[in-house]
């Protein structure tokens, strides 16, 4: 019975970071360099456990038409995989 608990639980909490900022293609961060992504990752918690998660790589992507950046991070105790999503916007001139 705990076994399932747990299993309802994290899958939960998945989705739930999903619905967070970053963390799907159509809810992006929005940033204005590049160099803020690895900081911004850095600093993400696993949805999961609530460990530090760590940043694999960074990439340059087009989803549904929409140039993003995604940082590919792995959690250093669960091992939960996890992107977050970056979208690059041009500041506003004064």
């Amino acid at each position: 019975m705990r076994g399932r608990k747990e299993e309802k639980l994290t899958r939960d909490r998945e989705r739930l970071a999903r619905l967070q900022p970053g963390g799907a293609p159509d809810r992006p961060i929005g940033v204005s360099s590049p160099t803020q992504v690895d900081v911004i990752a850095a600093r993400a918690p696993c949805p999961l456990c609530d460990t530090t998660l760590h940043l694999q790589q960074h990439v340059a992507s087009t989803v549904k038409g929409t140039r993003l950046r995604v940082a590919h991070l792995v959690c250093s105790l669960c091992g939960v995989k996890r992107s977050l999503y970056f979208r690059l916007e041009q500041p506003l001139l004064h």
